[in-house]
């Protein structure tokens, strides 16, 4: 939803009942849970790192970086 709201494109993958995907997803997040936020193929971590983020007044740059 804050992603929608900040009007920002984004590709969901799903990565459940897809072990090789989960797999990817691990290696290259270092994280196990779902969702792993990747911006610009940098992992920020899960749902709750990028409301960090955006709490932290960083999401922006980040996003706009990009």
């Amino acid at each position: 939803m804050l992603l929608d709201h900040k009007q920002v494109e984004y590709t969901e993958i799903p990565v459940d009942g897809d072990p090789e995907k989960r797999q990817e997803m691990t290696r290259l997040s270092g994280g196990h849970t779902v969702p792993q936020i990747f911006i610009d193929e940098t992992p920020i971590g899960g749902c709750d790192d990028m409301f960090a983020l955006e709490r932290q007044g960083q999401l922006d740059e980040l996003l706009n970086a990009s």
